[in-house]
């Protein structure tokens, strides 16, 4: 994490592009940006800007918006490239380094030279004026620009050791690693597009480390962040998080999150899985005349902070929360004027994010599962998560942490399977050392498979834990633990159909077992997951939820002594269940509510 200390009690600014509004309004803009309570103005530093000819650099209006920032009693957050996009002509870099992709050596001297150059400038200003230095911006490998090929063969041969060895796990008859070409499109979900995918996150990794290191080594001492737009797909977010001191994404929910809410709640969960300092370096604010349904409302900026809150996010950068020449629908234009519906909407947010500051993280009473490579796979192939259960919790409104199980990790005492795990290893460790592991329908490879199943249509099942089942199960001639079992009930027929029901009354089926492991053990219910059975579950290991809202639509989450209820939907009165006590709260439209010790004790 180098020398750098972030700051622990978090860090909420906005982007302001010097270069793009005019100097003569920077007070004006500088003195609203202040007025919402905001401390940090964030902006890009772009080479294509600064750089006069090749190698000669102008910092003079940097330095002029440096020292203005100072004289409002603002801090400033640098995000200096080389790569900004930032709809900017080559995304920010010069003209002469376009030929070279990132990894190239020609274009690492030319972007090694314009970073000691910014960092002469902002050097005296660190720690100061200057609290945090972004390197780079989103980083891709852009094999669309410079090829599929950047390495392949040698990247392959640094994985398998030995052309065999990669034929084997391909099937294939390669002669050499240079016959090879990557598969970056899931036409199939085999091997080779699983490396695929590897490769592409380790060429971003690759130059993730070069850059940051570059950094310090031009004297970089406050904190270094890194950054990720959820839905390119083209980081892995742990290794990212792992070389830099702040790690954070970037989201653009459609405007109310009318649709994508599970997504972006997934993304801020698990954003929280891989930092202890959940950061959105680009929140999103405004609109880029190219991006559809991002016209926000004064309400979307209420639901989005309190949804972020909820996560347990510890600071953001709204992007932009200025207007400039090609990005409109900020809460400040480009004069410093401010728009007042969005701007109360924005200080609202601002005394939400000061009032949980110190906060800490959400209260969950369980974990699920996340494998990363088969997880982004699926956001390759444009899927949300598909498994039933990530289903049933979003709709539930409760809050629960992810896993990364492709390394070690801590967890709750309990822990749910949601989708694919391709290493399992690390989850028998877990259950060996006193963890209990819960599946429903998603089972991971050291566990047996069901001799059979049910008739796919089945309804009015009850479970020997106590809850309903509507839908097929597993069915099991013996299992290795105890037993769990289901009953075939009644249900709802006319006359016509009531002799065969009758005749079904009272089936049983072994559904799956509870078995010992080690110091832990594990479940198989092998039912579709719900949220009676979610209750049960709870129930058996005598655990309870922290915040369960009762109220269909709503979201709760407890961080510390306070209840955060985010409701997306029109104004209603909704019940939640805070530790066992049932509390009613008014909600707004496409709002919510932050309660505190003082409202929970009434």
């Amino acid at each position: 994490m180098g020398g750098s200390q972030r700051e622990e009690n978090g860090m909420i600014g906005g982007e302001i592009h010097y270069w793009r509004v005019q100097r003569t309004h920077w007070d004006a803009i500088l003195e609203s940006a202040k007025g919402l309570g905001i401390d940090i103005v964030a902006t890009y530093v772009p080479w294509a800007f600064h750089e006069v000819r090749e190698g000669e650099y102008d910092f003079a209006l940097l330095e002029d918006f440096l020292t203005a920032v100072e004289r409002h009693g603002m801090k400033v957050f640098a995000r200096p490239g080389p790569f900004i996009y930032a709809e900017y002509r080559n995304w920010g870099i010069a003209d002469h380094a376009t030929p070279y992709h990132k990894l190239h050596p020609e274009f690492q001297k030319k972007a090694a030279q314009w970073i000691a150059a910014v960092m002469r400038v902002l050097r005296p200003y660190l720690g100061t004026r200057v609290v945090a230095v972004q390197a780079d911006n989103e980083i891709d490998p852009m094999l669309y620009y410079y090829g599929e090929d950047l390495g392949f063969a040698d990247w392959l041969a640094g994985r398998y050791g030995s052309v065999d060895a990669w034929n084997a796990a391909w099937g294939t008859e390669y002669a050499s690693f240079a016959e090879a070409m990557p598969t970056l499109t899931p036409f199939v979900d085999d091997r080779r597009f699983r490396d695929g995918c590897q490769y592409r996150y380790d060429l971003a990794t690759q130059y993730a480390r070069w850059v940051v290191n570059e950094y310090r080594r031009n004297g970089c001492t406050v904190p270094i962040a890194l950054n990720t737009w959820p839905g390119v797909d083209a980081q892995h977010w742990h290794d990212l998080a792992d070389l830099a001191d702040i790690y954070g994404i970037d989201p653009y929910p459609p405007n109310e999150c009318k649709s994508g809410l599970r997504y972006f709640r997934e993304r801020l969960r698990l954003l929280r899985a891989v930092t202890d300092f959940p950061y959105l370096a680009e929140f999103a604010s405004g609109i880029w005349h190219g991006m559809p349904d991002r016209s926000y409302t004064a309400d979307h900026y209420r639901l989005t902070a309190l949804t972020a809150l909820a996560a347990g996010v510890r600071g953001w950068n709204w992007y932009m929360l200025v207007d400039r020449d090609n990005w409109t629908g900020a809460p400040i234009n480009e004069r410093g004027v401010a728009r007042s519906d969005l701007y109360a909407a924005f200080a609202e947010a601002v005394d939400h994010f000061r009032t949980l500051e110190g906060a800490p993280p959400p209260e969950t009473s369980f974990a699920v599962t996340w494998s990363w490579r088969c997880n982004q796979i699926a956001q390759i192939r444009k899927q949300d998560l598909d498994d039933p259960l990530f289903v049933v919790l979003h709709e539930m409104g409760i809050e629960y942490d992810l896993v990364d199980v492709d390394r070690d990790f801590t967890a709750p005492a309990l822990l749910m399977v949601g989708g694919e795990v391709e290493q399992p290893d690390r989850v028998w460790q877990y259950v060996e050392q006193g963890g209990h592991l819960v599946m429903f329908q998603s089972l991971i490879e050291g566990v047996p498979r069901p001799d059979g199943t049910s008739y796919p249509f089945m309804r009015s099942l009850k479970c020997s834990w106590g809850f309903m089942i509507q839908g097929p199960v597993f069915t099991y001639r013996r299992v290795p633990g105890e037993p769990i079992t289901a009953r075939q009930e009644a249900w709802a027929a006319d006359e016509d159909e009531r002799r065969l029901m009758e005749a079904a009354v009272g089936r049983e089926y072994t559904i799956g077992y509870r078995e010992q492991r080690g110091k832990g053990s594990v479940t198989v219910l092998g039912c579709p997951p719900s949220a009676d059975a979610m209750v049960a579950v709870h129930r058996q290991f005598g655990l309870s939820m922290p915040a369960r809202p009762l109220t269909a639509g709503v979201f709760a989450s407890k961080r510390g002594e306070y209840l955060i209820v985010v409701n997306p939907g029109e104004a209603k009165s909704a019940r939640v269940d805070v530790g066992g006590r049932v509390r009613r709260v008014d909600l707004p439209r496409c709002s919510g509510v932050v309660l505190g010790p003082r409202e929970l004790e009434t």
